[in-house]
């Protein structure tokens, strides 16, 4: 017997034929189970039940926005606020050097 003979009769593999089809037997099995168990929860219903928000935050919000838009304010740097209607026309009766008393 040759030295290369040798060595090819005397291979030692990290895996026997046996474990190596148990393995796939059980990546089989598992793939199986996990898409059942992933069209079970996508099949299932929502437990819960809709609850409609309170909206009084949000009116009172929008209504004290809408005044502030609406209405004249002077501030403390002597800046006055007015609402764009006024001033578009302001700019329209005046042009745009005078619209503001400059």
């Amino acid at each position: 017997m040759t030295k290369s003979t040798q060595a090819e009769s005397t291979r030692q593999y990290i895996f026997t034929e046996e474990q190596t089809r148990q393995m796939f037997i059980g990546s089989g099995v598992l793939m199986v189970a996990s898409l059942v168990g992933i069209l079970l929860l996508a099949s299932s219903r929502p437990q819960g039940s809709f609850v409609s928000p309170d909206r009084t935050t949000l009116l009172n919000t929008v209504n004290a926005a809408s005044e502030t838009l609406e209405s004249y304010h002077l501030h403390e740097d002597g800046t006055v606020s007015i609402p764009i209607e006024r001033a578009i026309e302001l700019v329209s009766e005046r042009g745009i050097s005078k619209a503001f008393g400059k």
